[in-house]
């Protein structure tokens, strides 16, 4: 008997090994995600000035996919982030504009079915991109500037949502809040970037002249930011509530009545940080925000998209075809990381993981984590429309969409793997042997509640992946770092698991029962 369970443990271990296919957070390991609808904050929104004359407050709407039948307690959040120009969907004549969008949905399932949880954010909407005149330029530049700071504040509003939710309600979503995403599509992209290097007020008060305007009088002439603290409320969507003055209504041209207000703080006291950007398609509003600390990211951008420009370029807003402000796309913003070191976590990947790795490697001049996806017919190949489409050139085409898709998650994948630390074991290949070649223990075995598994010391342990019957990775844990781990059940059900355990060169694994 002992040699029938040896050698079937061997054989879980060759195919464990070789099929990564099957590993969580690699591939999907689920059959079905599940979808709810949930409020993650509210604030004041812009959208309903040209229609009531006043601010007013609204709900912030997600959508939040999980894996059905997953058990794992904890798991990496992706806040998913749709295009949509800033304005509501058809108004703003693209494809989409909404978190129904199929691009997010298809995606968000996807991502879900691998095992991570999924929130597709809505966020607040509004500018003038019509504004004609003498100070046309300035209102679509100043409005523009403003929606994309209100869409900075509600990402950040979101991650505390769900920092706060694991803290006093007993984590309802099964969420590792130190390991998140935040992922944007088109315009959600523009906010991704932003909110991930624009991290402290000052920064917008260094920006260059075109996101700064003229106080018309009286002379001396003043400039100052087209957002201000006192009345935008802080970067974080934390201060408030804000008022609008006789000062501020001057500023706007009257669009905010004084009295209005324009922010007020959500879920104060929890942090606002997160671990991987990933930009679909979106630009930098200044590439000077970046720095040393900000986190990998991951870009995909086509580049001769005409209205989000791959390097730094003025930003073409689709609604109108008009200039408005310039910015840094993906192109001159890898530059940037490569020149900071932010993406080096993403070097080592293997290419049996990475089916993509060397055509982006082709395709991006050494700037890791990026990939450039040519298309003469599209600036957003990766979208399509299964309503009917506005405008008439809207891809309606599932299938050259999805494809696209493809090929995002599966570059995605293995690089979120290193950023987030998901222990998916595919790094450095290693020899197979038997757990007693490194004197591999687990005790008590069977267990109602942990098991510890031990090694020789000179075998210590540097990482365990726990796997179902069925050869499912159901968790993953790195960094082990000694001869001794503590593996919780947590809400595993009874049945008999293997625990797959790293050592330096090589892969031990043992049978485990939980009753």
């Amino acid at each position: 008997m002992k040699k029938l369970a040896y050698a079937l443990l061997l054989t879980f271990l060759a195919i464990s090994t070789n099929l990564l296919a099957q590993q969580r957070y690699l591939e999907p390991v689920f059959t079905q995600a599940s979808k709810t609808t949930a409020i993650y904050g509210s604030n004041f929104t812009a959208l309903t000035l040209p229609v009531t004359g006043h601010t007013m407050r609204q709900p912030l709407v997600m959508d939040v996919y999980q894996p059905v039948g997953d058990t794992e307690a904890e798991r990496p959040l992706v806040i998913y982030l749709h295009t949509g120009n800033f304005l509501p969907y058809p108004q703003n004549q693209s494809c989409g504009g909404t978190i129904g969008d199929s691009s997010n949905v298809e995606i968000a399932n996807r991502l879900s079915k691998m095992g991570y949880v999924v929130a597709v954010a809505d966020y607040r909407l509004g500018w003038n991109p019509l504004a004609t005149g003498p100070t046309g330029e300035l209102t679509r530049r100043s409005t523009l500037i403003n929606a994309a700071y209100r869409g900075v504040q509600d990402v950040r509003t979101c991650i505390r949502y769900f920092k706060r939710s694991v803290v006093e309600n007993g984590n309802p979503w099964k969420v590792d809040t130190s390991r998140i995403v935040v992922w944007g599509q088109g315009t959600g992209g523009y906010i991704s970037l932003a909110v991930n290097a624009l991290d402290q007020y000052s920064e917008i008060l260094n920006t260059s002249f075109p996101h700064k305007f003229e106080i018309p009088a009286p002379p001396p002439v003043n400039w100052v930011p087209m957002v201000i603290e006192q009345y935008n409320g802080d970067i974080f969507g934390t201060s408030g509530p804000t008022i609008v003055d006789a000062i501020y209504n001057q500023l706007t041209g009257g669009a905010y009545p004084i009295g209005d207000t324009v922010c007020v703080p959500n879920h104060v006291g929890y942090s606002s940080d997160f671990q991987l950007c990933v930009n679909m398609g979106g630009a930098l509003g200044d590439s000077l925000w970046l720095e040393a600390d900000e986190n990998p990211i991951i870009g995909f951008h086509v580049p001769s998209d005409p209205f989000a420009p791959c390097g730094t370029d003025v930003l073409i807003v689709p609604t109108t075809g008009d200039p408005v402000v310039e910015v840094s796309g993906s192109c001159d913003v890898g530059y940037i990381a490569k020149r900071l070191g932010l993406n080096a976590i993403f070097s080592g990947i293997p290419d049996n993981v990475d089916p993509y790795g060397n055509i982006a490697d082709s395709r991006n001049d050494g700037r890791n984590g990026l990939f450039l996806l040519p298309n003469p017919n599209t600036s957003s190949p990766w979208e399509w429309s299964a309503a009917p489409p506005m405008p008439a050139t809207c891809n309606t085409n599932r299938n050259t969409a999805v494809a696209y898709i493809d090929t995002i998650i599966k570059y995605y994948a293995p690089r979120a793997c290193l950023a987030l630390n998901l222990g998916c074991g595919f790094v450095k290949t290693k020899d197979v042997v038997s757990a007693e070649k490194v004197q591999l223990k687990a005790s008590p075995n069977p267990a109602h509640d942990y098991i510890t598994l031990q090694s020789n010391e000179l075998y210590p342990m540097e990482g365990v992946e726990l796997y179902d019957a069925s050869g499912r990775m159901i968790r993953a844990r790195e960094n082990v770092s000694g001869s001794t781990y503590l593996l919780q059940r947590k809400e595993l059900p009874n049945g008999f698991y293997i625990a797959k355990v790293y050592f330096k060169d090589s892969i031990a694994a043992t049978r485990i029962i939980f009753e």
